[in-house]
């Protein structure tokens, strides 16, 4: 049987007229976590059954408890969700923040049917449409959602900090008193746990029963520690259970500071007993807890299960939004740096990737190309001409990136603070007078985007009427979005300052909205954000934040990146080679090589580093590089396809292993492998000086994995070692897939995109069958929104013992690209026949006798220039 128990209830409701790691809290020095950690007594919550009511997709009653009332509601959500909030009555001094905007729509447009709803003097059971059950007990009020068993609650009381709080110098005067929430959630039968991004720690989160619970909470932390629970950019609080039977996902949709203790059933094993537990069928379930304590806000739980983390997927998509489609360019290869040093550095750089045959479509300039750190502004001397520098780029098919961070410098002769200033568009303090901290530009004021005037003002400066000097070429990167305050608590501001509708900050799509506008939505816009929380993916792309050059930050990047990607976040990336330090050339030709096969592929460092441009290696490494850097653009069709689907099924493109392959135990724990889409596994070397990796092959013996560049199979369910040299990248083409590719690469993927696709096809195992996707637009504006796209489907397939055929479908009819594509190239892996002929029959039904060949090295067969197009009818013979 299995169980998701949520048991409860720590409420606190009060009813009244690198890394320098002192910097940062932990819990003891959070009164709150501090609070409901070593709380012991707490009285119990139960409903009061007169009180309880519903219709068809609500149930609502009150609990009570010695203390006060509080207001339940349950809600049934479409595909088999439901959502639980718990809020204080109408004698409550003031509401709490509940941060809607997360969501991807209100919530009358969320809800859908109970099956059923039974009452009587004890419960009320009510049915969900996937065959799951909520139980809701009266007393002691207690919550057991079913798969199938039960458990145990409890609430909270004061103590330390409840009327003020002091952090170093700094002091949280709490003008509510205390307001923290906290829940219980008890996963039975499950023993891991993935998510609550943003941590340095392993994908598999980490019992906390021996330090810290994991802490969420926006914060500019550089050079993070690894294997480290302390909160960093930005904060998902989303938890994933997985087994082998199903996968449940738990969102605390709750912004402000939160701690979450991980606790399992073997913390109080020994060790040879956890193994024992994993190797046989324990005795008696395992169980995993999440405790979830944050400072304020209101109890909102939803939670969403599935067969499978597919399903899982789609349903979160659905709640929280997906990743709009993304520019072409964005996916390719960008090159960074704080700061490249005028318009004639950025040409130079422009100049030198053609030199060396390198492609790059984005180059990036940080703050230091501004006037004096006044944003939508530019460095009079250096870049006095910025058209001149951004035609050099576009002429080439390249674009420019710009930083455009939250904090405006204090000069009544800058026009972003004059203008907010007269508009009364700043934060407040306490005292009613405008807070003021320090960041790049020194003394800074902040806006307050929880006002919608002050979006719309923001917005509005990315005009090019406004933004002087920029173009449609220009997009925008938000950096020090925590925010990060230099001179405030923990390095960000003080929690009791005062924002839009009187709320403090316990409690970016204003810029993404000004990108659209400047070009009445007719582009689609790219912005990267540092900072983040549940939803940030409906408008930005995510990076980690200022690591550093060595191995461990190296390997961070995998679980990092695939725990943002399971929580909805899908376009993330880390700067290639390490933000801050001088990584060796060994370690930077690996971090290539792994970025190459990761969402966003950026390299970026601190000004203090030593110029790091792919050329300025040795040769070797130089080449390297290169290959890393091709073959990316080379797999743009296979990740733009990727990711036009993330869009209709939530998938992510970066995958942890379980994710395709739910019942392999293996994988439940990899970290240094990954998948992108369903299709390629990747294994990077992420060890100095490894002349051979050892690689598990999720799956069984009737998936077969074969390597990209020697065609060798290994089968799934096996371990196997393989060499490496400095210039190895080994990934794996799974079989039964095909996978569109662009042989030729160009200086930048917007000159690419008419070039013609080859068809990369590795048969099932019993080598009767494969299929695979390709979806194809203009790469740059939303015409795909009005049928201007491909979409096709590839199928090969055998018909009989002396044929087999490649045939195309179109997934979708509503999509018509305005220009031919042609398949130029097949190549069909392991093959074990050798065939008399291969005719080619497009849409019209005309017959071309097609060239081949066959290696003998490796048994591929390699189909020469078919020329049926990408997106219409053809049928391709293999005859034996």
């Amino acid at each position: 049987m299995i169980l998701l128990r949520v048991f409860f209830l720590y409420v606190f409701l009060c009813y009244v007229s690198a890394v320098d790691r002192s910097n940062f809290k932990n819990c003891e020095q959070a009164a709150f976590c501090k609070r409901h950690r070593n709380s012991k007594e707490k009285p119990a919550y139960a409903v009061i059954p007169e009180s309880v009511g519903n219709n068809a997709s609500v149930i609502t009653a009150h609990l009570r408890s010695s203390i006060n009332t509080l207001r339940l509601t349950i809600l049934s959500l479409k595909n088999s969700a439901f959502r639980v909030i718990i809020d204080e009555d109408d004698k409550a001094l003031r509401p709490r923040y509940q941060p809607l905007d997360a969501l991807n729509s209100p919530q009358d447009q969320q809800t859908d049917n109970f099956k059923y709803v039974r009452k009587d003097d004890s419960a009320v059971v009510a049915g969900l449409k996937n065959g799951g059950e909520i139980r809701t007990i009266y007393d002691p009020f207690k919550m057991l959602f079913y798969m199938d068993s039960e458990e145990d609650a409890n609430p909270e009381n004061d103590g330390d900090g409840f009327w003020e709080e002091s952090f170093k110098s700094y002091k949280d005067s709490k003008p509510f008193g205390s307001s923290s929430v906290g829940i219980d959630i008890s996963f039975s039968d499950f023993i891991y746990l993935y998510g609550l991004p943003e941590h340095g720690d392993s994908l598999a989160l980490k019992s906390t029963s021996s330090g810290d619970p994991y802490r969420l909470y926006n914060l500019d932390v550089f050079e993070y520690e690894q294997d480290s629970r302390m909160a960093l950019y930005g904060a998902v609080p989303y938890v994933i259970a997985h087994n082998k039977k199903r996968t449940v996902g738990v969102l605390w949709l709750n912004a402000a500071e939160t701690w979450v203790d991980i606790k399992s059933s073997y913390d109080s094993k020994g060790i040879l007993s956890t193994i024992v537990d994993k190797l046989t069928v324990a005795s008696s379930l395992s169980e995993i807890n999440a405790h979830f304590i944050s400072e304020s806000g209101l109890i909102d739980v939803t939670v969403m299960s599935g067969q499978n983390p597919s399903d899982l997927f789609r349903q979160y998509a659905e709640y929280t939004g997906v990743y709009p489609l993304p520019p072409l360019f964005s996916l390719a290869y960008h090159q960074s740096r704080w700061c490249y040093k005028d318009v004639k550095d950025v040409l130079y750089v422009n100049d030198m990737f053609d030199k060396y045959d390198i492609p790059v479509d984005v180059i990036w300039l940080d703050i230091d190309h501004t006037n004096g750190k006044r944003y939508f502004t530019w460095d009079p001397v250096k870049f006095a001409d910025p058209i001149k520098m951004i035609n050099g780029l576009t002429a080439k098919g390249r674009k420019l990136v710009t930083i455009v961070d939250p904090h405006v410098k204090k000069d009544d002769n800058y026009f972003i603070y004059k203008e907010s200033k007269g508009l009364g568009f700043h934060i407040n303090k306490t005292d009613g007078s405008t807070f003021e901290g320090n960041c790049w530009p020194g003394t800074s004021i902040y806006l307050d985007f929880l006002n919608p005037r002050v979006r719309d003002f923001w917005a509005s400066k990315y005009a090019f009427d406004k933004y002087i000097g920029s173009t449609k070429d220009v997009f925008i990167w938000n950096d020090m979005n925590e925010p990060s305050v230099f001179s405030g608590p923990e390095v960000t501001m003080d929690k009791d300052i005062k924002h839009y509708g009187d709320w403090e900050h316990r409690d970016h799509s204003a810029t993404y909205k000004g990108l659209l506008d400047r070009t009445e939505s007719k582009l689609r816009p790219f912005l990267l954000s540092r900072s983040f929380f549940v939803g940030s993916q409906r408008t930005a792309a995510i990076w980690t934040g200022d690591n550093k050059a060595d191995w461990t930050h190296l390997k961070a990047t995998v679980p990092m990146l695939l725990s943002l990607s399971i929580c909805g976040i899908p376009h993330v990336g880390a700067d290639i080679g390490g933000f801050f330090g001088n990584p060796d050339e060994q370690l930077l030709t690996r971090w290539y090589q792994a970025a190459a096969f990761q969402p966003f592929f950026r390299a970026h460092a601190h000004e203090d580093t030593k110029r790091r441009e792919p050329w300025l290696f040795s040769p070797t490494v130089v080449d390297a590089i290169r290959n890393a850097v091709k073959l990316r653009y080379s797999f743009l069709p296979y990740w733009y396809t990727l990711f036009y689907e993330h869009t209709y099924t939530g998938k992510p493109p970066m995958l942890p292993l379980w994710a395709e392959f739910p019942t392999d135990e293996m994988t439940f724990t990899e970290e240094k492998e990954w998948l992108v889409g369903s299709s390629i596994l990747v294994a990077p070397i992420l060890e100095k000086d490894c002349t051979k990796i050892s690689i598990y092959f999720p799956g069984t013996k009737s998936t077969s994995w074969y390597d990209w560049e020697s065609n060798k199979r290994y089968f799934g369910g096996e371990t196997a070692d393989i060499y490496v040299t400095l210039k190895s990248i080994p990934f794996f083409q799974r079989s039964g897939s095909i996978i569109p590719f662009w042989y030729r690469v160009r200086r930048a993927s917007t000159l690419m995109r008419q070039d013609p696709i080859t068809l990369f096809i590795a048969p099932s195992v019993n080598e009767n069958f494969a299929n695979g996707s390709l979806y194809l637009d203009d790469g740059e504006t939303f015409g795909y929104k009005n049928g201007k796209y491909l979409h096709w489907q590839y199928v090969y397939k055998k018909e009989s013992p002396e044929l087999y055929s490649i045939t195309s479908f179109n997934i979708d009819t509503n999509g018509k690209l305005d220009r031919e594509i042609i398949i130029e190239r097949i190549t069909i892996r392991d093959v074990n026949y050798f065939p008399k002929n291969i005719y080619a029959y497009s849409s019209g039904g005309n017959r071309k006798d097609v060239e081949f060949y066959k290696s003998g090295y490796d048994n591929t067969l390699v189909i020469r220039k078919p020329g049926v197009p990408a997106s219409k009818q053809f049928r391709i013979d293999i005859h034996l």
